[in-house]
């Protein structure tokens, strides 16, 4: 029981570093919507492209958000992601480094808007990459294996007591009590 104790003390310690991590880049990321620091809101194009006629191709969108003048963006290769929102006939090219957004109208080529994705950032301390991209196929099954020793380890803990007080509580009975409880 005291080895136990003993793995349930070091467990805890270690698991609840991540468990503070977690909960603080969870918090932002459940409010990322909301917080425009967090990521920038989707700026409207001038129209939609089937309205307004033809629609940029993505290295016309790239080659626009290059313009841009973000130094994590100077090649086709800086770019980690290219979206398209039809509905605001907005492209958002997403740099690979520094978390760097462009957002490009759609058909005219137009930058709307520069901004940094900082829920990317919380996604990559999230998942420990932000700290070293191996950490996360390594160190998160490990946090995983001593989040679950500690659950284990404090369940059993809290109910082992329980159950000897019950058994020793069982054994004080007197025998005339026992046998009626037993016909019961």
């Amino acid at each position: 029981y005291r080895l136990l104790r003993s793995i349930h003390k070091v467990a805890g310690l270690v698991g609840s570093i991540f468990l503070i991590l977690i909960a603080c880049t969870g918090f932002f990321l459940a409010l990322k919507g909301r917080m425009e620091w967090v990521r920038p809101p989707t700026a409207s194009g001038t129209a939609s492209a089937s309205n307004a006629g033809r629609l940029l191709n993505p290295d016309e969108a790239v080659q626009a958000a290059r313009a841009a003048g973000i130094p994590t963006l100077q090649s086709m290769g800086d770019v980690d992601r290219l979206e398209y929102h039809a509905k605001k006939n907005v492209y958002k090219i997403l740099a690979k480094t520094g978390y760097d957004e462009v957002q490009i109208d759609g058909t005219s080529g137009k930058v709307l808007s520069v901004g940094k994705r900082n829920d990317q950032m919380f996604e990559d301390i999230h998942d420990l990459s932000f700290f070293h991209p191996v950490l996360r196929e390594t160190a998160l099954p490990v946090i995983a294996v001593i989040l679950f020793v500690l659950g284990t380890s404090g369940v059993t803990m809290y109910f082992v007591p329980i159950a000897a007080d019950d058994a020793s509580n069982a054994n004080n009975i007197a025998p005339e009590v026992r046998l009626k409880l037993d016909l019961q």
